[in-house]
């Protein structure tokens, strides 16, 4: 199975900037594309954010069909916060209401 490291796409230990999560989506889309399976590694990251799921994961999720059965999440076992902070942002890209959710997240993050 193909592993890629956040790490190493975006070279630093903190996954928190928006265009970080484009650079890991552009990584794992072509992988995805073509049907093979990925190992989505989060060891040796210090720090995530929602932006940087909701472009990276959960990009993922609303653009590519089959990347439920074949996107894996490895190295947040320890990390309870960045397992709901990941399932957010997969719930965000697959619910029907997927629109008003992302504009109540957009919302959310310029008026906060």
């Amino acid at each position: 199975m193909n592993e890629v490291r956040i790490t190493d796409i975006i070279g630093t230990q903190n996954a928190i900037l928006h265009k970080f999560g484009l650079q890991v989506f552009e990584v794992i889309k072509p992988y995805i594309s073509s049907n093979q399976p990925i190992t989505l590694s989060f060891e040796g990251l210090r720090n995530i954010t929602s932006g940087f799921c909701n472009a990276s994961i959960g990009k993922a999720f609303l653009e590519l069909s089959q990347t439920a059965k074949l996107l894996t999440i490895s190295g947040i076992d320890n990390h309870p916060n960045w397992q709901e902070t990941i399932q957010d942002s997969i719930a965000l890209a697959t619910t029907p209401d997927k629109i008003k959710f992302q504009e109540e997240a957009i919302s959310e993050l310029f008026c906060s």
